[in-house]
């Protein structure tokens, strides 16, 4: 997986999880359709309070609807539509491909289950949701290419060009201390020395505003990061799990590195390589996944038929 691929990835389901979230919360608690203008009942369960004013469920559940409430309806429509499709041509996407396919993302975090244990911690999202996301992704995909077709010299040329995409990268599992002198660094490296835990020292001393409230953590990182300090990145590729290093001259201060782990992925296997590339072809070919959402809706007569707010009714 590359990082363009990764980033995007974890976007597009991080988004479409909460979307779900929210949707099958208000689905079950029978109120996605109430009017969003209707005054709160009597006995609405109160969910919060400011001073002696409660925030009731029906509240709640109206401002969800008036913000998300189009994009919910939307997703919910996209997994019916997608489903019929699906159920018409004969298309099944099996566990194994499911199982197969978060191997193949979790090769961007070290294993599948780093890839797991980070969804879970960084953004809440459960083992459950992922699968069922991927799922929905991997049916969508097999719809957008079963018509297309690509041969084995397509893929013996894409591979000839492109021979690093598919090699296991070594990741490095980073935090740091950035501080503004060497003599600043240097008093670093001495309270590290003299037994000063690390994160704690980051959060009082680090400068660098995107890590220091996390203890100075960068986190896991391909050892060719291009957008990671090339200084910092050349130090920790010379050191061992949990080697600490500096002072390390950056371009605007000094650091001090602390590799917490080093991962080195498995070689892919060339078959499921290849039927990588044979995907990637066919979708390059394809009509993009979002347009075949728009498409199936139309054939289906997915229709907004519900006041939702700020959005007209009939709305594809």
């Amino acid at each position: 997986m590359t990082r363009q691929e990764k980033g995007l990835w974890v976007t597009v389901i991080v988004l479409t999880a909460v979307v779900l979230f929210m949707g099958s919360w208000m689905l079950f608690s029978g109120v996605l359709f109430q009017d969003a203008k209707k005054e709160p009942e009597v006995d609405s369960l109160a969910v919060a309070s400011v001073q002696d004013r409660a925030i009731t469920e029906e509240e709640w559940t109206n401002e969800l609807k008036k913000r998300y409430g189009s994009e919910v309806l939307m997703t919910m429509m996209n997994r019916q539509v997608v489903e019929l499709e699906a159920q018409a041509a004969g298309i099944k996407v099996s566990p194994e491909e499911v199982e197969r396919e978060l191997d193949r993302i979790g090769q961007g975090y070290g294993s599948k289950e780093r890839f797991l244990q980070e969804m879970q911690e960084q953004l809440g999202l459960t083992e459950d949701m992922l699968r069922a996301e991927t799922e929905y992704r991997l049916t969508l995909e097999k719809i957008a290419t079963a018509d297309i077709r690509i041969d084995e010299a397509e893929i013996d040329s894409y591979l000839n060009e492109h021979p690093d995409q598919f090699r296991p990268q070594k990741q490095l599992d980073l935090s740091f201390i950035k501080v503004a002198s060497e003599s600043e660094a240097e008093e670093v490296m001495d309270r590290l020395e003299n037994g000063e835990d690390f994160a704690a020292l980051a959060e009082e001393v680090s400068i660098d505003e995107y890590t220091r409230d996390y203890g100075g953590r960068i986190g896991l990182v391909e050892e060719d990061d291009p957008f990671q300090p090339a200084a910092l990145m050349e130090t920790a590729r010379t050191l061992s799990k949990g080697d600490i290093a500096g002072p390390i001259r950056l371009e605007d201060g000094y650091a001090v590195v602390y590799v917490h782990d080093i991962i080195v992925p498995e070689t892919l296997d060339e078959q499921l390589v290849r039927e990588a590339v044979r995907k990637q072809l066919a979708l390059e070919q394809a009509a993009s996944l979002s347009e075949l959402e728009s498409r199936l809706r139309d054939k289906y007569a997915a229709r907004m038929v519900a006041g939702i707010p700020g959005k007209p009714l009939d709305h594809k």
